[in-house]
């Protein structure tokens, strides 16, 4: 049975699902993947600084392109 604080919440503006890091992490875990220890760099950067999702995805874009 699951636990009442397992539910992933709903915005109060909008109703849509509301996808944390932490809920991200769970559905990553089942699939089999796991976050790189330089992608978590990156990550925990652009929560440091609060950017915003475009200027996060664009931040992992450009670290992509550097490693080729």
């Amino acid at each position: 049975m699951k636990s009442p604080n397992s539910r992933i919440g709903r915005s109060a503006k909008t109703g849509h699902f509301v996808l944390t890091s932490a809920h991200g992490e769970k559905i990553s875990a089942v699939e089999g993947m796991k976050l790189s220890p330089r992608m978590a760099k990156v990550l925990n950067h652009s929560v440091r600084q609060g950017l915003s999702g475009d200027e996060r995805r664009s931040l992992i874009k450009e670290e992509i392109r550097k490693k080729k």
